[in-house]
């Protein structure tokens, strides 16, 4: 069955993969939707009018009266202003395109069922039609809201453009839970403060370490013969030699990427730390699992009270289900009960030491320390577990961890030059 798009192939193999995904997503989402009408051919239509830079309707008269109602479907999505707001953020890009098309393709049910047009056709430009653009354009205004928080979660899950951060498909396969995630009040509210990130990411530099036989970053002169650069071969024997004797020899500079081992975060959800103090804490793991993302490294957190709570990891490789369920997770979590540092940090290192953690790592504690701590029974047990303790202050003091820690960072203002501060240590 063809469409109501000029220039799209329906029966491409591509397209009817893309029709396919978008029509199992939106019926995860929301149940019935081939008895609605609503076909993989539509499904088609809708990704590829937020798609193509300027997708072109066929005349009506050329649109059979099985498609009447799809025609019109796609006439009030082309023409919305507010599709032209989405339409910045999905043009060329597939998973977008895909995940925003499973989107409308629900709120579109949601609309037509209000109007009672859920198994009707629309005939002409009469009452029907218009109905159906109404709809449409109802669900259209509800997709810009959304659009912007799939975004953020596509840039958190990585899109393919870095090795090992996961790829396009793998987004599009978790696209019910992602939909569902951007739909969530909490999760908006978590991504809002996402926004700043991304700077904060960009920011850091990443650490080498020098190697003869690493990846070329620069020039510097000396005397190693294994990386003299080929011009000097050629430079007459007795030059040649004065300048090897003097270490002034035109030398690339080689490095490999530093190994680093886990990110292991501890945060205080205690009671003093409701409000924007968590709300920081949550932005700030959402940095550190970027950044052990970016590195490479795994990444272990857990929250804590008066106990530690459980224990989530994310893999070096990760899928984008895990940073999926850790964003819920992170969503859900609100400051209450009381404090015991003591106890969340004997745990992380019986977790590094017995090998549930493995590698050397980095302990990243954040509070705003309100509760004594045993440095001395601390200072063992990091020692035991070979980890280093990088404590964050959130707008407190606690003379007890600054003795303890390895690095000790005070956080005065809840802003993204503070936590750029924290992701560099």
């Amino acid at each position: 069955m063809p469409g109501v798009l000029r220039g799209v192939n329906y029966s491409s193999p591509v397209a009817r993969y893309r029709g396919e995904s978008i029509v199992t997503v939106a019926r995860k989402l929301r149940g019935g939707v081939e008895k609605e009408g609503l076909t993989i051919d539509l499904a088609i239509d809708v990704f590829y009018s937020l798609y193509l830079p300027y997708p072109i309707l066929k005349p009506v008269s050329e649109v059979g009266e099985e498609l009447e109602r799809n025609y019109y479907v796609i006439k009030g999505l082309v023409e919305s202003d507010d599709a032209a707001e989405i339409r910045k953020h999905t043009v060329t890009n597939t998973s977008l395109s895909s995940l925003v098309s499973a989107s409308l393709v629900d709120l579109i049910i949601k609309e037509l069922r209000k109007e009672g047009q859920g198994q009707g056709e629309g005939s002409g430009e009469g009452p029907e039609s218009q109905s159906v653009m109404n709809a449409v354009r109802r669900a259209v205004r509800q997709a810009v809201k959304e659009v912007a928080y799939i975004r953020r979660l596509e840039q958190l899950l990585g899109r393919g453009d870095e090795a090992g951060v996961g790829s396009r498909m793998d987004f599009v396969e978790e696209g019910e839970e992602v939909i569902k995630l951007a739909r969530n009040a909490d999760v908006r509210d978590l991504l809002e403060y996402f926004t700043q990130v991304p700077d904060v990411i960009r920011s850091i530099r990443r650490k080498y370490e020098r190697f003869s036989r690493g990846e070329i970053r620069g020039y510097e002169v000396g005397s190693d013969l294994e990386r003299v650069v080929p011009t000097e071969l050629v430079l007459p024997d007795i030059y040649f030699q004065v300048k090897f004797m003097e270490s002034k020899l035109l030398l690339f500079e080689k490095v490999l990427p530093k190994t680093q081992g886990p990110i292991y975060l501890l945060t205080d959800k205690s009671g003093s730390m409701d409000g924007e103090k968590i709300r920081w804490a949550k932005a700030l793991s959402i940095a550190l699992l970027m950044k052990s993302r970016k590195e490479r490294r795994a990444f272990y957190m857990r929250f804590f009270d008066s106990i530690p709570h459980k224990l989530v990891r994310i893999s070096r490789r990760s899928r984008p289900k895990e940073v999926l369920e850790l964003i819920k997770e992170l969503a859900n979590v609100g400051g209450s009960g009381g404090t015991d540092i003591s106890r969340a940090l004997v745990k992380a290192c019986s977790d590094i030491g017995s090998g549930r953690v493995r590698g050397v790592s980095d302990i990243v504690l954040v509070t705003d320390g309100e509760d004594s701590v045993n440095d001395s029974l601390i200072k063992r047990r990091l020692r035991s577990s070979n980890a280093r303790l990088i404590t964050v202050m959130v707008m407190g003091e606690n003379t007890d961890l600054r003795r303890t820690s390895d690095a000790y960072l005070r956080v005065l203002r809840l802003t993204k030059e503070e936590m750029l501060k924290v992701v560099e240590a």
